[in-house]
C-alpha cells in the first residue's frame, strides 16, 4: 500500500510540473548563429502580453471605423486590456515627442547639434523660422505639414532622417491603401502560461464578436500570446489524441488476434501505467516539452507495448512458474528494450535539443515499459494461461510452406519495386526551408503572413540584431555596423536599410550636446518671440519649449526616454535588461545577396537573421549532424549486438537487413513524393533503434532452436507482427499532429516499420541460411 501511495504521489508530481514550451528554436542547435540571433531577437523583442489585431476591409473607411469601433470596445474593459493602440501615440497630440526629439538630437554627432544652436541663435533665429514658413506653403506632404506646424525651429529634422516616422505611421498600424488596419492589444493580466493566454484572447475574441461587424469584415489575431495559445492547445490535444489513438489501435490488433477482453483490458492498464510514471518523470526531470515532444506518448505506447505481447504470448503456453517465464523473456526485453534506449538516448549525442528532449522521453518511456511488464504484467499474465490458447490465423499461416513462400516472394518484388524508384525517380529531396517548423493550421501564423504581406511586403527582410554589456559597446558596434552595411549599399548588395542608431544613447556625444543644448532652455522667451512674430501660433512653439526643457532636466548620460510615446518606439528597436543591452535594425538586401551580406556584416555580437537564412544555414549544418549521429548509433547498436550475438555472420545479417529496410524506405518516399526535413531525418536513427529489434528477436529464435527457421518464425512471427503494428500505430498517430514536422516524423517512421516487420520475418531467415551455406 505504501508502494502504491509513493507511485501515486510521483505521478502526481510529475504531471503537475508539465508544460509547453512553443519556441520552435528550442528544437535547434544554440551554436548556429541564425538559432543564436533569432533566439535574442525573438527573446527581446517578442511581447508575451501584447496581442496583435489584424482588420482587412474593402475599402479605406470600413478599415478605419471597424478600427475605432474595436478600439473604444477593448478599452472599455480594463480588467482584460491595458492599453489598445490603433494609430501612433504622437499623431493627435505631436507633443508627445518631444522626450523622444530631445532625445534623438543629444545623441546627433556634436557638429550638427552645434550648426542646430547657431540657427537658432538671436542672429539666425528669424531666417530659420521664415524658411520653416516656406517649406510649409511648398509642402505636400501631410505628414511634414503637421510636423512644421509645431516645429518652427525643425527640431524634428532628426527624426525624419531616421526614418522612424514614416515606418510607425504607415507601416505598424495602416497599409499605404487604408484597407489594412492593425490594433496593438496589452493584455492587463499576466499571461504566465498557455492556459491563461487561451483564456484572454478567447475573451477578447468575444468582444471582436460581439461589435456585430460585417461579413466582409476580416478580423485576424497574431502576436506572442496568439502563438502561445494556438501551438500549445494543439500540441496537448496532439499529445491526448495520438496516445489515445494508439491505445484504441492496440486493442483492436490484440483483439483481432486473442479475442479476450480480461488480458486486453490488463495489457491496457499497464500501457496507461507506463504512460504515467514516465510523463511523470519527463516533468520531474525536463524542464518542458517542446513540439516535437509531443509525439513522445504515442511512440513510447506503440514501443513498450511489444514487450507486453511477447510476455502474454510465451504466457500461453508457458508450463513452468512465473520467475521462469520471466527469465523466459528477460533476454529478449533486455537485447532489444536497451538497444531502442541506446538508440534513443543516442539523440543527446545531436546538437538539436528537440532531438535531445525526445530521445530521452522515449529512452525513458522503453526502460520503464520494460520493468512494467516484467515485473507487472509477466505475473498477470500467468493467471490467463490456465485458459487454452486460441490459435490466431497468422500463427496457422506460419505453418504453411506455401503462405511462406508466397510471402517471401512478395516480399523480394516489393523491395525491388520499391527500391526501382531509386532507379527512375532518384532519391527523395530534402526540404532544408523552415516550413516543416511550422504548424499545418494556426491562426496566429495566417494572420502573422498577412500582416507581413501588407504591411512589409518584402520576403527578404533582414533583422539586424546587436549586443553588448553597456550603451557604448553597443553604438560603438552599430557605428561600426553601419558602416558596413553603406559599403554592401554602395556594392549594390543592399537596397535600402533602417539603423537604430539614431535612437542609441551615444554617451559621449550625449554629454558634449548636453552642455551645448541646455543654455538654450534659459532663451525659451525670445525663441518664443520670434516664432510668434513670424506668423505662428502660442500651440506651435509648445513642442520646441517642451524639448528644451526635457533636455535642460537631464543630468548624466547615458540618458534613455521614459514617457509612453518614446516607449512604443523603443519597445522594438533598443532593449536594456539586467545589464544586457540590444538594438534592433533591418536591412534589405538585394534579391539572391543575402548571403553575402550577412557575410559581410555579421561579426561577435551582431547578426543578421530571418527565418529564410535560418533555412539556408540549418541546409548546410544538419545533413553533416545526422550523418555523424547515424555513424555514432550505428556503432553503438553493432557493439551491443557483437556482445548479444557474438559472431560476425549475424552481425553481417543485420546489416545486410537494415540495408534493405532503408533502401525500402527510400524508395517508398521517392514514389510517394515524400520528402526529408528537419523532423523525419530522425527517423533514420529511430528505425535503427526500434526496428533492429525485429531481427534480433528472429536471431535470438533462430539461435534458441537450432537453426530451424519454421520453429524461429512460428515462435515469434505473430508477436512481430503485432509488436510493428503497434509501433507503427504509435506513430502513425502522430502523423495527423498540426506541426508539420511531427506528422512527417510519424509518417516517415511508421512506413519504415512496417517494411522492417515484412522484411525481418520473410526474408532474414533466408538471408540467415545463405551467411550458413557451405560448398560441398
Amino acid at each position: 500500500m505504501a508502494l502504491i501511495a509513493a507511485l501515486f504521489v510521483f505521478v502526481a508530481a510529475g504531471l503537475s510540473r508539465i508544460s509547453f514550451n512553443v519556441d520552435i528554436l528550442k528544437l535547434l542547435p544554440i551554436h548556429l548563429p541564425q538559432v543564436e540571433g533569432l533566439g535574442i531577437f525573438l527573446k527581446t523583442f517578442s511581447l508575451p502580453n501584447e496581442l496583435i489585431v489584424t482588420i482587412t476591409a474593402p475599402d479605406s473607411t470600413s478599415a478605419g471605423q471597424v478600427a475605432e469601433e474595436l478600439t473604444a470596445r477593448l478599452r472599455a474593459r480594463p480588467d482584460l486590456v491595458r492599453r489598445a493602440v490603433s494609430e501612433a501615440p504622437w499623431e493627435k497630440n505631436p507633443g508627445d515627442m518631444a522626450e523622444l526629439l530631445a532625445v534623438l538630437l543629444l545623441n546627433q554627432p556634436p557638429s550638427e547639434v552645434r550648426a542646430l544652436v547657431e540657427k537658432m541663435s538671436s542672429e539666425n533665429a528669424p531666417a530659420t523660422v521664415r524658411e520653416t514658413l516656406e517649406k510649409l506653403n511648398d509642402s505636400f506632404s501631410p505628414q511634414e505639414v503637421a510636423l512644421l506646424s509645431y516645429d518652427p525651429y525643425r527640431l524634428s529634422a532628426a527624426l525624419s532622417e531616421s526614418g522612424l516616422m514614416a515606418t510607425a505611421s504607415q507601416s505598424e498600424f495602416s497599409s499605404a491603401d487604408g484597407t489594412f488596419r492593425v490594433l496593438y492589444v496589452e493584455a492587463a493580466p499576466v499571461l504566465t502560461n498557455y492556459k491563461k493566454a487561451i483564456a484572454w484572447i478567447n475573451e477578447i475574441k468575444g468582444i471582436a464578436r460581439g461589435a456585430n461587424l460585417p461579413p466582409n469584415i476580416q478580423i485576424g489575431f497574431t502576436g506572442e500570446p496568439s502563438f502561445v495559445a494556438d501551438i500549445s492547445s494543439t500540441m496537448e490535444w496532439d499529445m491526448a489524441s495520438s496516445g489515445f489513438i494508439t491505445l484504441l489501435v492496440i486493442a483492436l490488433i490484440f483483439w483481432s488476434c486473442y479475442r479476450r477482453a480480461k488480458p486486453l483490458l490488463d495489457l491496457q492498464f499497464m500501457l496507461a501505467l507506463i504512460f504515467a510514471i514516465s510523463l511523470a518523470a519527463a516533468g520531474l526531470f525536463l524542464k518542458q516539452l517542446t513540439v516535437i515532444g509531443v509525439g513522445f506518448a504515442s511512440i513510447m505506447i506503440g514501443l513498450s507495448v511489444d514487450y507486453g505481447y511477447l510476455i502474454y504470448q510465451k504466457s500461453l503456453r508457458h508450463e513452468g512458474t512465473l520467475r521462469e517465464l520471466q527469465m523466459a523473456c528477460l533476454q529478449n526485453i533486455m537485447w532489444t528494450a536497451g538497444t531502442t534506449a541506446a538508440a534513443f538516448f543516442a539523440l543527446n549525442l545531436s546538437s538539436l535539443p528537440g532531438l535531445s528532449q525526445l530521445g530521452n522521453l522515449v529512452g525513458i518511456g522503453v526502460i520503464v515499459g520494460g520493468a512494467v511488464m516484467l515485473l507487472v504484467f509477466a505475473p498477470i499474465a500467468m493467471k490467463w494461461k490456465k485458459v487454452t490458447p486460441r490459435e490466431v490465423w497468422l500463427e496457422k499461416k506460419m505453418r504453411s510452406p506455401e503462405f511462406l513462400r508466397g510471402a517471401f516472394w512478395l516480399t523480394v518484388l516489393l523491395v525491388a519495386g520499391l527500391g526501382s524508384a531509386l532507379v527512375f525517380r532518384g532519391l527523395p529531396q530534402v526540404d532544408a526551408s523552415a516550413q516543416s517548423l511550422r504548424p499545418r493550421h494556426s491562426e496566429a501564423y495566417e494572420a502573422m503572413d498577412v500582416l507581413s504581406a501588407r504591411l512589409t511586403d518584402e520576403t527578404s527582410l533582414l533583422s539586424l540584431v546587436v549586443t553588448g554589456s553597456s550603451e557604448q559597446e553597443v553604438w560603438e558596434k552599430l557605428t561600426l555596423t553601419e558602416k558596413k552595411i553603406r559599403e554592401a549599399k554602395a556594392a549594390g548588395d543592399v537596397l535600402n536599410f533602417r539603423s537604430p542608431l539614431p535612437l542609441w544613447p551615444a554617451p559621449e556625444n550625449q554629454r558634449i550636446n548636453l552642455a551645448e543644448l541646455q543654455p538654450l532652455a534659459h532663451e525659451l522667451p525670445r525663441l518664443r518671440e520670434t516664432v510668434l512674430a513670424a506668423g505662428f501660433t502660442e500651440p506651435s512653439f509648445l513642442l520646441t519649449a517642451k524639448v528644451l526643457e526635457t533636455i535642460a532636466n537631464w543630468k548624466n548620460p547615458p540618458i534613455w526616454p521614459e514617457n509612453e510615446a518614446s516607449q512604443w518606439i523603443y519597445r522594438r528597436i533598443a532593449k536594456r535588461t539586467d545589464g544586457k543591452f540590444v538594438a534592433l535594425g533591418i536591412v534589405t538586401p538585394l534579391a539572391g545577396r543575402e548571403d553575402a551580406v550577412v557575410r559581410a556584416v555579421q561579426s561577435p555580437g551582431v547578426w543578421l537573421v530571418s527565418w529564410n537564412q535560418l533555412g539556408s544555414e540549418l541546409q548546410r549544418v544538419i545533413p553533416g549532424e545526422f550523418q555523424r549521429l547515424i555513424l555514432g548509433l550505428l556503432g553503438i547498436v553493432l557493439l551491443l549486438l557483437g556482445f548479444a550475438f557474438g559472431g560476425v555472420r549475424d552481425l553481417l545479417v543485420l546489416l545486410t537487413t537494415l540495408g534493405l529496410v532503408f533502401i525500402s524506405l527510400l524508395g517508398a518516399m521517392s514514389w510517394l513524393g515524400m520528402s526529408w526535413n528537419f523532423f523525419n531525418l530522425a527517423a533514420i536513427l529511430l528505425l535503427l533503434g526500434t526496428g533492429i529489434d525485429y531481427a534480433i528477436l528472429l536471431l535470438l529464435a533462430l539461435k534458441r532452436n537450432g537453426g530451424d527457421i519454421p520453429a524461429a518464425r512460428q515462435s515469434l512471427g505473430l508477436v512481430i507482427f503485432l509488436c510493428a503494428g503497434s509501433a507503427a500505430a504509435g506513430f502513425g498517430t502522430i502523423s495527423w499532429a498540426n506541426n508539420q514536422g511531427l506528422a512527417s516524423l510519424g509518417q516517415t517512421c511508421a512506413l519504415g516499420l512496417a517494411i522492417d516487420a515484412l522484411v525481418s520475418v520473410f526474408l532474414l531467415p533466408e538471408i540467415w541460411k545463405l551467411s550458413r551455406w557451405k560448398r560441398g
